[in-house]
């Protein structure tokens, strides 16, 4: 008869008399699993919380019986069991309530008082019904999700909720008096300025970057440097927090013990093995409050969400599933478990959908734009060298990357044969193909035209854009101007430059403002340049491009109209560019007009016929599904390269 005991002191599980069996590589397994060790004396501990013990007590005893070893409850085991089963018991009442908050259409005298101190404390904004919801759920939840789309206001809602948090007496458990923010760099400037606008007055606020030095990032993270103590908003990367785990550590433990830890963009920490998601998961405990802000929480499956949900309660299995299930439910072969799923997670998050928001209208208008003889034969020479090559090698994962070098070529063939002479390009910059993706254009029949083909006289699509642009600057003020290449945002800015006195270029070499006084001492940096769009009471033509702008930037105050110079097949990044301008506006908003230049007859048109299908796709799926499952859209390069061979068989025939 083998006995397992708790020792609560030490927070031990101790398993004595097993004999050999607990050398069996099952059990050493769990032991090992488990952060546990043998001892001399033939006894196995493993450490353990008291919120652990009855799942880990559950699963040994359910493993012993599998080597029939007859088992009874020792010291202290049965008291902590029964303290831990009470304690579950209450938390899944507190679920029921937590969920009964989203789903209800609740008139309590909770949520009216909540709402009266929101009021008053956030003089700056008027909160519609969802984000009032959405606030009280994470106010009484204190560790919750919000997977709003973008454009909800999630910053709003955080702000909502902290604001009554703070409203509490110091010695409430619930109180909050600080907040830590980690997120991407471009998403600093976005905190600060509403913080501004719903509280009517700036906070003292502290940014830690790379940027900063190693030693003012340490004094600030250790109560040192005179501001520290007094800041109340703390804004770090997600790099800069797994660099500085230690002094993070610290900062929550004696300088923020009451700090509300926010991770923005938090699809950052998807990865299971990530040191970013390890550093924030190990933090985690140490925070007041918790909070995750993403509109994309599975991008590449339900894997994706182990990660959220155990920073918001880092000692309970929320989702109830090991990761291997979680991969199972994505790829289709455990369908009937995801109910399951959703339903264990749906206490711990709010979902604010596009239709609850009541976005102005948006209107899709597409621009033919010809192309002239000689650029139609620079095009139709490179179509019919580079579509038979897709055709081969589609099917081959070893020419992956010679697939996507001629595709990149052959886009820029459709909308500027200029781009033909500079390296090749992708989102990220210059593409490395190896040696082996790219071709000699002295090669092509057509090199002559290429090397003589001048954007700024022979391109048809920059004289269709300054029109465009024209047109909408002597009605509206401002316009937005998308380009997908490097190369084309200088020729559009040189193209457009005469027509309006403040044009400027956003790219992923843009500054962002490392410091909280960059963005006023520097001009250029990325918030500089947003402010001065926002504030121009002139014309103004802001050019970016949709890899660099995508994330935490906000342009709908200013801005609603746009035009897509060029695109690519990615649907995400496209709807994720189209929501700059396209957000909830609290004092209304008028209709947005977005123009796509398209080539008709080119791979230019493929792209749109592309996109219109898969946004299609995705907006339902955002729409319809409280956790949209974004590889469901069929994003693929091979469902695109299809698109692409069939588009050129049907111009072929005719």
């Amino acid at each position: 008869m083998a006995t397992i005991e708790y020792d609560p002191a030490d927070e031990l599980l101790i398993l004595r008399g097993a004999g050999p069996a607990v050398r069996h590589p099952l059990l050493a397994a769990f032991t090992r699993r488990n952060g546990g060790a043998l001892n001399d004396d033939g006894s196995l501990q493993i450490p353990m919380g008291p919120e652990q013990l009855a799942y880990l007590y559950q699963t040994l005893s359910r493993l012993l019986a599998k080597l029939a070893i007859e088992i009874e409850k020792g010291g202290h085991v049965s008291e902590a069991l029964d303290r831990v089963e009470a304690e579950e018991r209450q938390f899944l009442e507190f679920s029921r309530k937590a969920r009964e908050i989203w789903d209800a259409q609740i008139d309590t005298d909770a949520f009216r008082q909540f709402v009266a101190v929101v009021d008053e404390a956030c003089p700056g904004r008027t909160f519609f019904r969802k984000q009032l919801l959405s606030a009280f759920h994470l106010a009484f939840s204190q560790n919750a999700c919000n997977f709003s789309v973008p454009g909800a206001g999630k910053t709003s809602v955080v702000y909502a909720a902290y604001a009554y948090l703070r409203s509490l007496p110091p010695e409430d458990p619930k109180s909050v008096d600080r907040l830590l923010v980690v997120g991407p760099l471009s998403s600093f400037k976005a905190w600060e300025d509403e913080f501004a606008s719903i509280f009517n007055h700036k906070t003292v606020s502290r940014r830690l970057s790379g940027g900063v030095s190693t030693l003012d990032r340490t004094d600030h993270l250790r109560g040192i440097s005179v501001n520290s103590r007094s800041t109340e908003l703390t804004l770090t990367t997600y790099q800069t927090l797994a660099n500085m785990e230690e002094e993070f550590r610290t900062f929550l433990i004696r300088v923020a013990p009451r700090a509300m830890m926010v991770l923005d963009e938090a699809h950052y920490i998807k990865s299971a093995d990530g040191l970013q998601a390890a550093a924030a998961l190990r933090l985690a405990p140490l925070a007041r409050a918790r909070v995750v802000l993403t509109g994309t929480p599975a991008p590449n499956g339900y894997e994706d969400l182990a990660n959220l949900f155990r920073f918001i309660y880092p000692t309970r299995n929320i989702t109830g599933f090991p990761a291997a299930s979680l991969r199972a439910m994505t790829d289709g072969s455990m369908p009937t478990a995801i109910p399951e799923l959703k339903s264990k997670i749906e206490p711990f998050y709010t979902r604010i959908r596009k239709s609850d928001l009541s976005l102005p209208k948006a209107e899709e208008r597409r621009v033919a734009v010809p192309m002239s003889a000689d650029h139609e034969r620079i095009y139709r020479s490179l179509e019919n060298r580079i579509v038979p090559h897709l055709r081969q090698q589609m099917d081959d994962p070893s020419a992956t990357v010679r697939v996507r070098a001629r595709l990149i070529r052959l886009r820029q063939a459709a909308v500027n044969p200029e781009l033909l002479l500079r390296p090749l390009e992708t989102e990220d910059g210059i593409f490395d193909t190896g040696g082996s993706g790219d071709f000699n254009i002295a090669e092509l029949e057509v090199a002559d035209l290429i090397r003589n083909f001048s954007a700024r006289s022979d391109l048809a699509r920059l004289g269709v854009c300054r029109t465009l642009v024209t047109d909408v600057l002597a009605n509206q003020g401002k316009i937005l101007v998308w380009s997908y290449f490097l190369g084309n945002l200088d020729l559009i800015r040189r193209g457009l430059g005469d027509l309006a006195p403040f044009i400027e270029v956003l790219t992923g070499a843009t500054p962002v403002a490392a410091r909280e006084d960059d963005a006023a001492a520097e001009l250029g940096t990325r918030e500089d340049i947003i402010d001065r769009f926002h504030s121009s009471t002139d014309r103004a033509i802001l050019i970016a491009n949709p890899q660099a702008v995508g994330e935490s930037i906000s342009l709908h105050k200013a801005c609603r109209t746009a035009i897509y110079f060029d695109r690519d097949f990615n649907a995400g990044r496209f709807i994720q560019s189209k929501d700059r301008i396209h957000r909830y506006n609290p004092a209304g908003g008028e209709a947005v007009t977005y123009h796509h230049l398209v080539t008709p007859g080119t791979v230019d048109q493929d792209i749109d016929t592309r996109l219109t299908v898969k946004e299609r796709r995705l907006a339902d799926l955002v729409d319809k599904d409280d956790i949209p499952l974004l590889t469901a859209a069929d994003d693929s390069d091979l469902s695109d390269l299809r698109a692409i061979l069939e588009a050129y068989e049907r111009r072929k025939a005719r």
